[in-house]
């Protein structure tokens, strides 16, 4: 098949340009080079696109495709068994007993009065989540309880003037009729309706799913087709980026296609397309050692949707198409589970919650399907204990029955791998070190990263660390961050603005690094952590010049190096953190660093300024010591702030302790020393 002449033949791009030309005029142009160079390469990508479709169509079944099947009792029966099955047909019933939640006008456009994007985003997420219920329920039960309210949502959905989320709709063009583009929010939305459609085609109404299917076609499909054929849509971006939206989105897009387009053709296209799109855009946000620089919730949020986009295509096309198959993929895969700095506790770096811990369903799915060997997260993810969740969710994992469902063939193994003593990501800047297993009391176990400051999701953290004191004989999760990087804020319109680094978690003041000559770091790629690193059993040291990440012109260098002295035995180790400053010649500045903690911070000695500072920071003790070039100790003062003490946007507000050399200097030295107590 050459799909150049299918798309010509059935007049495509011609019906393309006539549906989409009263929208031409108002897409603004995105960033110059990106737009250019899309624009440039389109040809080239178009080509490739048509060369995968045509690999790709022969793989799939005539007319929609429905690997979900009400009719495949079985399954759904033994879906509906499980405690999640249980627990969605007891949502469900409580569901119809609720009223619609109102989106009007003025929740919407709230957004534009005062930033609050959770205020719609909460309700318009009531709705759609009413339409994944109500099918699921319906699939699984088979009584035509639920019927009469899909439909009733999939109407009230179709009617909403925008899909796009008021955060992603630049001055309201969509909801007001001006223009029309996809985000993460339609795209997802869209998904759900159309596998909604799908699998109840039989017992919805013909016209409600004629009107959902040609709303989606119009709001996802063809905007979508527009920009990777004929004209890159600014607003559309995210096709070609490489962020979790790239993930997210085809994720929407592909299974809204499979489930509505008639044609296998054309749905082959939106398979090929995201094929193409995810081997050479999304897998480059991340490093070749997999790191996540979007953080872990980024990491569960768009490699998990990742997973559901390769797990519908592998369903749909009898696994014969592997999305998986991307040489970086268990690099990114293990990122999620080693991420972990000890005792069950996960570093927030980015804009990631502090809750945040890898879902055991995404990477038990793959390491299931690839044999990677993580057989607890496999045991709580899969099988029995696999979790519904959304229609997506379970008719891409769900009916991946080969898997999901499989016998597990670890299941005499022990539990995940054992966390190694080091965890290295020397593509990222970013290091992990634990005690020596033979540990037997107190022992530290450090995060730290290095990287730069334009990372995706970024936050002006060159430097940062989170440290844990924890023992083995102790239950547990009961280990405690003693120094802890403080993860996101609560997103408002000022998140992505040209105003993201006048938030206190975001910019360095909160974050345990240096402040030099009253300068934050700035932000750019060229704020950039240089890396030299020595490991041994016993200790490692991690060496990062900052000179780069501070805009101080009378500045020569600043480096910043962590000891990590390993547990052994009863012994508990120590840590310490030795932030150094220089400026040039003839030149002084202010020098402090700061310890970044949610814990209690208890002064010891508070004698100021002092030679000595000691501190109790969540049972560990704290020591701080400066000196100048020669060797000769420095006075030191200290200062305690709440970060974000009057930002609504810090759902949870840390201490920053700053430690101070008290007046100007040329050089300096600070260092910090946790030993356990």
């Amino acid at each position: 098949m050459n799909f150049s002449r299918f798309f010509a033949k059935n007049d495509r791009r011609r019906g393309l340009r006539r549906n989409f030309a009263r929208w031409a005029g108002v897409a603004v142009a995105a960033t110059a080079l990106i737009y250019t160079a899309s624009i440039f390469a389109a040809e080239t990508e178009k080509d490739a696109i048509f060369k995968r479709a045509e690999a790709v169509a022969p793989l799939l079944e005539e007319g929609t495709t429905q690997v979900a099947k009400v009719g495949d009792r079985e399954h759904w029966d033994k879906l509906a068994a499980l405690s999640s099955g249980k627990q969605m047909i007891r949502y469900a019933e409580n569901t119809l007993k609720q009223k619609s939640p109102e989106l009007p006008e003025e929740l919407y456009k709230e957004y534009y009065r005062n930033g609050n994007r959770s205020n719609y985003q909460r309700e318009y997420g009531r709705l759609t989540r009413r339409i994944s219920v109500f099918a699921l329920a319906e699939a699984l039960e088979n009584k035509g309880r639920f019927v009469e309210a899909l439909d009733a949502t999939l109407v009230e959905f179709c009617a909403l003037p925008s899909w796009v989320l008021p955060a992603h709709d630049r001055d309201a063009e969509v909801y007001d009729g001006k223009a029309i583009y996809s985000d993460l929010g339609a795209t997802l939305a869209g998904a759900e309706a159309a596998i909604a459609v799908n699998l109840l085609r039989d017992k919805l109404k013909p016209e409600t799913i004629a009107t959902t299917i040609s709303e989606i076609e119009k709001r996802i499909l063809k905007p979508y087709e527009v920009s990777v054929l004929e004209k890159p849509n600014a607003r559309m971006w995210w096709i070609r980026t490489e962020n979790n939206w790239s993930a997210v989105c085809h994720a929407g897009t592909v299974a809204a296609a499979l489930n509505v387009v008639e044609s296998k053709e054309r749905r082959a296209f939106f398979v090929a397309a995201a094929d193409y799109f995810s081997e050479t855009k999304f897998m480059k946000g991340f490093t070749n050692d997999g790191y996540c620089s979007e953080g872990l919730g980024y990491w569960n949020y768009g490699f998990g949707n990742y997973l559901l986009l390769g797990a519908t295509i592998r369903n749909a096309t009898g696994g014969k198409l592997d999305l998986f198959r991307f040489p970086k993929i268990p690099a990114i895969l293990n990122y999620a589970p080693t991420i972990e700095i000890a005792d069950g506790q996960f570093i927030a770096f980015a804009d990631c919650s502090l809750a945040a811990l890898p879902h055991s369903l995404y990477v038990g799915y793959l390491s299931r399907l690839k044999g990677y060997g993580y057989v607890g997260f496999e045991e709580r993810g899969l099988g029995e204990r696999f979790s519904l969740g959304d229609l997506l969710q379970t008719t891409a994992f769900g009916f991946d029955k080969s898997v999901v469902f499989a016998e597990n063939s670890n299941a005499n193994e022990s539990d995940d791998k054992a966390l190694p003593m080091r965890t290295d990501f020397p593509d990222a800047g970013v290091l992990i070190c634990r005690p020596n297993p033979n540990a037997t009391g107190k022992y530290f176990a450090l995060g730290l990263k290095a990287g730069h400051n334009a990372e995706l999701h970024n936050h002006n953290d060159v430097g940062s660390y989170s440290l844990i004191l924890a023992s083995k004989d102790a239950k547990p999760g009961t280990s405690v961050f003693v120094v802890r990087d403080p993860g996101g804020e609560t997103y408002t319109a000022r998140t992505f603005s040209a105003r993201r680094y006048e938030g206190e978690l975001l910019n360095s003041f909160g974050h345990p690094v240096p402040r030099i000559a009253g300068t934050l770091q700035k932000t750019g790629r060229d704020a950039q952590g240089k890396v030299v690193k020595e490991f041994s059993d016993e200790l490692d040291r991690f060496e990062i010049d900052l000179t780069s990440a501070y805009s101080v012109e009378t500045l020569a260098s600043a480096k910043r190096v962590f000891e990590y002295r390993r547990a052994n035995g009863a012994n508990s180790g120590a840590v310490s953190v030795c932030d150094s400053v220089e400026f040039k010649s003839g030149e002084k500045g202010a020098f402090e660093t700061a310890v970044v903690s949610f814990e209690k911070i208890e002064a010891l000695e508070t004698t100021q300024p002092s030679t000595t500072l000691r501190f109790n920071v969540g049972g560990a003790t704290l020591t701080v010591e400066a000196e100048d070039g020669v060797g000769n100790a420095l006075p030191l003062r200290f200062e305690t702030k709440i970060v974000g003490e009057n930002d609504a946007s810090v759902p949870k507000k840390p201490t920053r302790l700053a430690l101070i050399v008290d007046g100007d200097v040329e050089q300096a030295t600070i260092r910090q020393t946790f030993s356990a107590q």
